[in-house]
């Protein structure tokens, strides 16, 4: 048996497999060496679960309901062709993954997937108190600010100015982990960075999280209420299907929005809209 042990956002995942997992390059900065009892248990067995009727259907992913539990099903190219796998929650904080027996004879897996996308992480991480935002994230000063919009918005491009004018480290490119511990928040670097390329283990506490919008003049105003809560809700990911899932993400996403500072920034990709940014937080507007 092969055991592995991965921290993402200081949560302890270990997974359990009969054959070795390749890991793909992001994954490696958050490998670990066993440490203490682990957040989340993933189990890979060998074998097929029985189907269930259809929830949601998005080309090679599926959710699946049976005996009022839900089966994600998602396909996976090994043995050299696509095959399905199934992962069940058995309790909270344990999965089990199920890949076809045929699978395990090739004496490894994933070799071509990266084995996170199998393991319901948004999930996990939401058992923690964590969420995934699609945003940029920089560290200034020690603290973390983080640039959330739609794609193409330009979130890389903002945390590159910080990079280059202020002297920021970037923390991560693409989806960045939000965890409240102990009534405050830290955002987190996780192995999902876009085309960033920008895959670091650190963390630093939330300073800010800046709403980008495209525009010709730089302006920035602080945001309350549901101004704030419905951008951050709208970039992460949704389990619409799931109705405890959407109850406990509306509600740690609605807490971090009223504690978190929010701010929209209406900006140029130039200095003077950093310079506006760092302005506001410096003065606490």
């Amino acid at each position: 048996m092969f055991y592995y042990y991965i921290n993402i956002a200081d949560i302890s995942i270990e997974i359990e497999s009969p054959v070795s997992i390749v890991f793909q390059e992001k994954i490696l900065p958050f490998c670990r060496k066993k440490g203490n009892s682990p957040d989340l248990t993933y189990k890979i067995l060998s074998g097929r679960v029985e189907n269930g009727e259809s929830v949601v259907s998005k080309g090679e992913y599926s959710i699946e309901k049976k005996d009022n539990r839900y089966i994600r099903v998602k396909k996976m190219f090994q043995c050299g062709q696509m095959q399905e796998t199934f992962l069940l929650q058995e309790k909270p904080g344990i999965y089990h993954l199920y890949i076809p027996q045929d699978c395990m004879k090739e004496g490894h897996l994933f070799d071509r997937e990266n084995v996170l996308d199998f393991l319901a992480l948004e999930e996990g991480l939401l058992q923690n108190h964590a969420f995934i935002l699609h945003a940029s994230v920089v560290s200034w000063k020690g603290n973390g600010i983080l640039f959330t919009a739609p794609s193409g918005t330009g979130k890389s491009t903002q945390a590159e100015l910080w990079h280059r004018y202020h002297g920021a480290d970037i923390l991560n490119g693409d989806r960045a982990i939000i965890r409240r511990t102990d009534g405050t928040y830290r955002v987190y670097g996780s192995p999902y960075a876009g085309s960033s390329g920008i895959y670091r283990n650190q963390s630093a506490p939330v300073r800010a999280v800046i709403i980008l919008e495209q525009s010709q003049e730089n302006q920035i105003s602080r945001c309350f209420g549901k101004e704030a809560f419905v951008p951050l809700f709208r970039e992460t990911l949704i389990n619409s299907w799931s109705r405890n899932y959407m109850s406990a993400m509306t509600e740690l996403i609605g807490n971090a929005a009223a504690e978190i500072p929010v701010y929209h920034l209406a900006c140029r990709p130039d200095k003077e809209a950093t310079d506006l940014v760092r302005k506001n937080l410096e003065k606490g507007a």
